[in-house]
């Protein structure tokens, strides 16, 4: 018995070594370097752009994308409008209905000889590299993964051996067409983002910027795009076969045409969105800015240096005591320090509005066990703390036919803060841990008071009908008084309890998941 043990164990070693080594891949070669193409003032574009730039003083104009819809068909207007390059980042790009279209679009856009370049981190692709290595015969595509796994085969095994480098993920979402138009923000490519999931989608928030923004977006781009962390496909991959990007060109066309696909195109064509920007009369607002990203080293760097980081800029807005602040972010851990900022806004008259997901909504419930310690803190400061529902219809104030679908889940993406009505940030970075000091982000500081005011009425509008609001009480238990949380519907009036002491629609597992996740030291990890 020892013996076939001893065997068994020498055979599970072996097995190892091999996947650890035979199925490695380490990035080699060289890797050549490529920038934004910087003469694109003569695209359709470039010239649209400039002759509306002349009416206003502000170096940028901005456009919030509120509903997956807008998001999804301006991406692909913007596609079909390029001339020179698109360059596309993302974080997660899945293998479903939205992804095929999206990189359907590309390639026709690559047909054109328009140059694609496309940076993935290499965690969120669903194993799509038979896809990107066919992709990449075409002369116009190049694609790259950020921070490869070694093990190409079995990558998870890199997390027992190289935890500290793979937990370290490229979180960037961005999208630039010509150097012209910039698309940041919390939207990855896939159903849940562009509201074409059945099942569950995502509340989120994109903006559009035209002129010194993109420029400034494709700046960040190039950083991370050469980067040493980039690793070329085709270094990582297996050559496709000779005949794969024909068979690729087929299956993407005949997606395209689908019974659900011409479906999902069809309700982008009824988009008044569409015609305004097919004929220059989208509503843009011209403001001063301030991109803002992390350095790609932040992810070779140690935790405690934050040189190159972009939260800085965001704690130094976090620090100065404001008026007026909307927070959102479907990931909040504030701790101690954060709780203690809201305290001293708040004693000082300021008005603190919170918007987080309600453990009924949150798809990592591992991160709201981190977030739930703090309720109790947050509304004893005097926030006004708010937890979507998961049947919430998030809208924006002023446009029809946005609602999530009533037969989907809806759950909290977008990453936006307004402070004092005049400072709006929009971006894919959290208020948590892991977006400070592990994955690197990007956003957009806009400073317009018009803008910020539409963004604050539009969520402040929504909030009772579509999010709890949470506050304190006390109950009577066996041993005495105790304090309670309470979960409030604000949109009857009176306000509604809806629960006590228990997360409102979450399931049993799902409670007692974040109730074991809560006594586990993971915050930083968050």
């Amino acid at each position: 018995m020892k013996a076939s043990l001893t065997l068994i164990s020498i055979s599970l070693v072996l097995l190892l070594s091999t996947a650890l080594s035979g199925c490695s891949t380490q990035a080699q070669g060289y890797s050549p370097a490529t920038f934004a193409l910087s003469n694109t003032k003569n695209t359709r574009l470039g010239q649209g752009i400039a002759k509306e730039a002349l009416r206003h003083q502000a170096p940028s104009g901005f456009h919030l994308l509120g509903n997956g819809l807008d998001a999804f068909v301006t991406r692909l207007l913007l596609i079909e409008a390029a001339e020179q390059t698109l360059d596309v980042q993302y974080y997660l790009y899945h293998d479903d209905a939205t992804a095929k279209l999206f990189t359907h679009y590309l390639l026709r856009a690559a047909d054109r000889g328009v140059r694609v370049r496309m940076l993935l981190d290499d965690f969120g692709h669903d194993g799509q590299e038979k896809l990107f290595s066919a992709l990449i015969q075409h002369p116009n595509i190049s694609i790259r993964l950020f921070n490869p796994f070694s093990n190409r085969a079995m990558p998870y095994i890199d997390f027992l051996f190289r935890f500290s480098r793979v937990n370290r993920r490229m979180h960037n979402k961005s999208f630039i067409a010509d150097n012209q138009a910039a698309i940041i923000g919390g939207r990855n490519i896939g159903n849940t983002y562009f509201a074409a999931d059945e099942y569950v989608n995502f509340a989120d928030l994109d903006v559009l910027g035209v002129g010194k923004f993109a420029q400034e977006v494709s700046g960040a781009f190039d950083q991370y795009w050469n980067h040493k962390l980039s690793i070329p496909i085709q270094q990582l991959e297996r050559a496709a076969h000779p005949l794969a990007l024909p068979a690729i060109r087929r299956q993407l066309a005949d997606t395209s045409k689908n019974q659900r696909s011409l479906a999902y195109l069809a309700r982008l064509e009824s988009l008044r969105l569409v015609e305004e920007l097919k004929h220059g009369e989208l509503e843009l607002h011209w403001a001063e800015y301030s991109l803002i990203f992390d350095d790609p080293d932040k992810i070779l760097n140690s935790t405690k240096d934050d040189t190159g980081h972009m939260a800085p800029a965001l704690i130094a807005l976090l620090d100065k005591v404001h008026s007026e602040a909307l927070i959102v972010s479907p990931y909040f851990i504030p701790e101690d320090e954060g709780v203690k900022n809201f305290a001293d806004w708040v004693e000082s008259g300021a008005k603190i509005t919170i918007l987080t997901n309600s453990l009924a909504a949150n798809d990592v419930p591992l991160v709201h066990s981190g977030y739930a310690s703090y309720r109790k803190a947050l509304i004893e400061a005097g926030v006004e703390l708010w937890e979507l529902q998961p049947t919430a219809k998030i809208k924006i104030k002023g446009q029809r036919n946005r609602s999530l679908s009533s037969s989907s889940k809806a759950s909290l993406h977008a990453k936006t803060m307004i402070f004092d009505r005049d400072t709006l940030f929009v971006g894919s970075m959290n208020m948590d841990p892991r977006s400070i000091n592990l994955n690197t982000e990007i956003g957009v500081l806009i400073y317009s008071e018009k803008l910020a005011d539409y963004a604050s009425q539009a969520f402040l509008e929504e909030l009772p009908a579509h999010a709890w609001r949470l506050d304190l009480t006390t109950a009577e238990r066996w041993w005495g008084p105790s304090e309670q949380l309470i979960w409030l519907d604000e949109s009857t009036t009176p306000a509604t309890i809806i629960s006590r002491d228990s997360e409102p629609e979450a399931g049993r597992w799902i409670r007692l998941k974040a109730w074991i996740f809560g006594h586990l030291p993971l915050d930083s990890m968050l």
